[in-house]
């Protein structure tokens, strides 16, 4: 082989191998290229959850707050509605003893003017209480025991009323603002069903 041939097949593989280098170069700056790019989505990714997380965060406390701000409100709603609570018990104890003093006066001419003017006294306090919210619960013989308005005092064991009839209000009782300050003390019938007597 000539000298030139040889100079020629090395010239050749030194350009191989610079195309190789230079291949391999740009192929090396095409991943390193990618790989940034790979990182730059996954940091992209990242810092979006990051902020969908403080977004929920953010909605999160700003509920919580309104929620907060609420609970607050009705408390203060609440202790402004039933501030006169114990003045109000104090007075059903003067209101049960005018109407106590009523249920005894016996009828004569002589007591009738005094028996009108404490049956006034008596409709004006429980009108003067009803104004700030205080009503009188409503119960009747016969009515149906109510655990939530009344308290059950004694118990009945009568054939003529149903099972759980009351059969005597022993004490009136009373709301405030649709609040039970005080449940109506009562005499319940219970009657054991024939039924069960066989039993």
């Amino acid at each position: 082989m000539s000298k030139r041939k040889k100079d020629e097949e090395i010239m050749s593989e030194e350009n191989k191998n610079n195309e190789n280098i230079q291949e391999s170069e740009e192929a090396k700056v095409e991943e390193s290229e990618d790989t940034e790019k790979l990182m730059l989505k996954m940091e992209n990714e990242s810092l979006k959850k990051e902020v969908q997380e403080s977004k929920d965060q953010m909605l999160r406390l700003a509920a919580e707050l309104d929620n907060f701000r609420k609970r607050l409100s009705k408390e203060t709603e609440d202790k402004l509605k039933y501030a006169n609570q114990q003045i109000i018990l104090d007075f059903l104890t003067i209101i049960d003893n005018l109407e106590m003093a009523l249920a005894h006066i016996k009828e004569s001419e002589e007591i009738k003017a005094l028996k009108q003017g404490v049956e006034l006294t008596l409709k004006q306090f429980k009108d003067t209480l009803a104004k700030y919210g205080a009503k009188e619960i409503q119960t009747n013989i016969g009515d149906e025991f109510n655990p939530n308005l009344h308290d059950a005092m004694m118990l009945d064991s009568d054939q003529n009323h149903k099972n759980n009839a009351i059969t005597l209000v022993m004490q009136k009782g009373y709301t405030l603002h649709d609040r039970v300050i005080r449940p109506t003390k009562v005499r319940v019938n219970k009657v054991e069903n024939i039924e069960e007597k066989e039993d």
